[in-house]
């Protein structure tokens, strides 16, 4: 089992939180450290996991991130981020992968007046990524995925991870995650929000994602710490449960075959 998202933070150096989250600077609450992380993934007998750029904390500078994915060992892998007001979003993607990230994160919450995802800098980083062989990851809102469906569409020789499930509610209204899925190079994070949003059990919520994209482009992911209501291992049990009694190979790609295809390969 491998986590697909996690966040670490470094206190020290954090600021305010930039995005709007109520939850707001949700690190001040919990030990986010590298090695707090790394002991309760270890402790829910989870391999190991995907560091994925904390924006609210550390906004587009990825050091801290990636240095941590590096310094865990093998079993880590560190997702950069960038967004629209990043002034060279190329050149944050090309810095990270020099430093060893495996993914970028094209990372637009709040909600853009106008998207930039399907715009010429979206598209730009996007092509770069597929050129430096790391996976992007989208983070946007429901009302914006059309926009990424145009992203993944223009590059369709990536993959493309969706965060959160496009922060759709499984079982309601669907239509834009249908719309973005259609595209054959999209995968969804089943992160923690998901089960939580999702108007069915979480079984049921594995079912109709699987209908909807297949095993292989489903990875379970519990965002961790900033998920933070219940412990870790909660989290990991509520993946496992969520997937007990299908198929072996099923229940090994949205746990970790997915996951290590994207980002540690």
């Amino acid at each position: 089992m491998i986590d697909a998202h996690l966040h670490v933070v470094d206190a020290a150096t954090s600021g305010p939180d930039r995005t709007g989250h109520p939850d707001g600077a949700w690190w001040e609450a919990v030990d986010a450290s590298p090695h707090a992380v790394a002991d309760r993934v270890a402790d829910a007998a989870v391999a190991g996991g995907v560091l994925v750029q904390a924006v609210g904390a550390h906004g587009f500078d990825n050091t801290f991130a990636i240095e941590s994915a590096r310094a865990l060992g093998s079993a880590w892998r560190a997702v950069a981020a960038v967004g629209a007001d990043d002034p060279d979003p190329v050149g944050t993607i090309e810095q990270a992968a020099a430093g060893g990230a495996t993914g970028a994160r094209l990372f637009s919450v709040p909600l853009p007046e106008v998207s930039w995802l399907d715009a010429e800098r979206g598209i730009e980083v996007a092509r770069r990524c597929r050129d430096l062989h790391i996976t992007p990851t989208i983070c946007c809102l429901p009302e914006e995925l059309i926009a990424a469906g145009r992203l993944v569409a223009a590059v369709p020789d990536l993959e493309f991870a969706i965060d959160h499930a496009g922060f759709v509610s499984v079982g309601g209204d669907e239509g834009e995650l249908a719309a973005v899925t259609s595209n054959e190079n999209v995968v969804l994070k089943l992160s923690t929000g998901v089960f939580d949003h999702s108007t069915l059990d979480p079984r049921g919520t594995v079912d109709r994602l699987l209908d909807m994209v297949g095993a292989a482009r489903l990875a379970w992911g519990s965002d961790h710490p900033q998920v933070r209501d219940r412990d870790y291992g909660e989290l990991a049990t509520l993946g496992r449960a969520a997937v007990d009694g299908l198929p072996d190979a099923t229940r090994a790609a949205v746990l970790e075959g997915t996951t290590a295809r994207l980002w540690f390969s």
